[in-house]
């Protein structure tokens, strides 16, 4: 299973790589709607539709993102809805299964679905069109990668206490905080590479604590879907992905994360 888990992330990183620094923003914006169509794809068995409705759902969310490309309504106010999106998403990690009747219907997981999907694409667009765009969407991913791999061998090697049981019984704290160390080294490496923000300033720090924020908002992502899947009683959103389950199951943390992020870059001013 690690072989193929390897080997599959071995393909994909260079595509995602290649799509964010040779794509122009139209091509960005038709690869990441394309990736996240079969993310709907998959979040429509998440709510339980089957055959020719998981298509509509999935062509439902494309029609969404296509709206919000043409009518490019402002970006804040979608990234805020996903934003109180995950701040809710979180009390019903920590309360689940006691609260799973709020969210189990069909229509209230298609409708978390879209605040899923549709703030995540409008993150990513937005950081397109950032200043240094390729490097902070490749700093991004970075995070997300480094929080995940730390995770996984910190996890292993030292996971004692349980992070969600009920949802995910095998993340431990131990790497959660594993996850999390790694991402920050990588943020600081990352941005003493590119010379900004200066990390000895008070914007420097703030930026780098928003980081921190991001990653620890990207596990959210992670234990979320987690969820989900138990609700609906699967292990993988799709198996389209040997050894990774589905295309959900590979960018559920930046569904989380994006949105979150994007509105920190934009608070910032580095659009």
């Amino acid at each position: 299973m690690l072989k193929q888990r390897i080997i599959t992330a071995l393909i994909l990183a260079p595509v995602a790589i290649a799509g964010i620094f040779f794509l122009p923003p139209i091509g960005f914006a038709v690869f990441i709607g394309m990736v996240l169509t079969i993310g709907g794809w998959e979040w429509a068995n998440l709510a339980g539709f089957e055959d020719r409705l998981r298509y509509v759902y999935a062509a439902l969310i494309a029609l969404l993102m296509g709206l919000y490309s043409y009518f490019q309504p402002p970006a804040e106010l979608v990234l805020i809805m996903g934003s109180l999106w995950w701040c809710l998403a979180l009390f019903f990690v920590v309360q689940y299964p006691a609260r799973a009747r709020l969210w189990s219907s069909r229509t209230a997981i298609s409708l978390i679905g879209v605040l899923c999907l549709l703030p995540s694409y409008a993150g990513l667009l937005t950081l397109k069109q950032s200043a240094d765009s390729s490097f902070l969407i490749l700093l991004l991913f970075f995070l997300i990668w480094g929080a995940d791999i730390g995770a996984y061998f910190s996890g292993r090697a030292f996971g004692r206490r349980k992070l969600a049981v009920a949802v995910s019984p095998g993340k431990s704290w131990e790497g959660f905080f594993g996850g999390l160390l790694t991402a920050t080294v990588i943020a600081v490496l990352m941005l003493l590479w590119l010379g900004k923000p200066d990390l000895q300033s008070s914007r420097g720090m703030i930026f780098l604590a928003g980081c921190v924020l991001v990653v620890m908002i990207s596990v959210l992502g992670d234990l979320v879907e987690s969820m989900f899947k138990r609700n609906r009683g699967i292990k993988d959103s799709s198996g389209l992905l040997p050894g990774h389950g589905g295309v959900l199951d590979r960018v559920d943390s930046l569904l989380s994360a994006a949105p979150v992020f994007a509105l920190m870059v934009i608070e910032y001013e580095w659009v």
